[in-house]
């Protein structure tokens, strides 16, 4: 099995602030997966992201409006040493700012 830095971005996140009207955020990650190729590490990064219950928790979208996940880059890596599995980070953005 191959190693992958996989660079994702989110969009149509419709998510509530305090008592503040949901607006509409994106959002970066980078997951870090093990598959034999490029085309699997994208599909069990993208799977990852749209199981994980926080951000699930998190969009009040329907499912006539569901948020977008994209995958931005993926690059073969020699080892996760110093990652955070299975992924790092999450940098929320307003969408139309």
């Amino acid at each position: 099995m191959k190693k992958f830095k996989i660079f994702i971005r989110g969009i149509n996140c419709l998510i509530r602030e305090d008592e503040k009207p949901p607006r509409k955020f994106g959002f970066y990650t980078t997951a870090f997966v093990e598959a034999p190729n490029a085309e699997q590490a994208e599909a069990i990064a993208v799977e990852l992201l749209r199981n994980d219950p926080k951000l699930s928790k998190a969009c009040e979208n329907d499912a006539s409006d569901p948020p977008v996940i994209k995958v931005e880059s993926i690059d073969e890596i020699a080892s996760f040493d110093g990652c955070k599995l299975p992924r790092m980070g999450l940098a929320l953005f307003e969408e139309g700012t």
